[in-house]
């Protein structure tokens, strides 16, 4: 097998798209040069890409798309008021509105 028995388009189809064709192929020609035995029998012990290449071609390698955690808290944006605790800053604030409320009741008194 040749590097013109690789077709272009059968490698598109099954990868879907370029971007996933080249990261799944140079991701492998890594893994070879990194020392991993090809799964074809018709490597290019030269360039890894062209093994990788033929690997796909060959349905050795499948390349799938990873999508991201499904399993998401359901109230992953409300928190809790008992376990929350206030910040610095905002308990300043509640302590000074404190004292600016007992002066306002001092005042009325009066």
């Amino acid at each position: 097998m040749s590097d013109i028995d690789i077709n272009l388009d059968e490698l598109l189809e099954k990868a879907g798209n370029k971007f996933l064709l080249s990261n799944a192929a140079a991701g492998r020609a890594k893994q070879i040069i990194e020392g991993s035995l090809p799964y074809v029998n018709h490597f290019d012990p030269n360039n890894p890409l062209v093994t990788a290449l033929r690997e796909i071609a060959d349905d050795k390698i499948k390349i799938k798309i990873l999508a991201g955690p499904t399993n998401k808290p359901k109230d992953s944006g409300k928190k809790d008021k008992e376990t929350e605790r206030p910040s610095i800053l905002e308990s300043l604030a509640k302590g000074a509105k404190k004292k600016v409320e007992k002066i306002e009741k001092g005042e009325k008194k009066k």
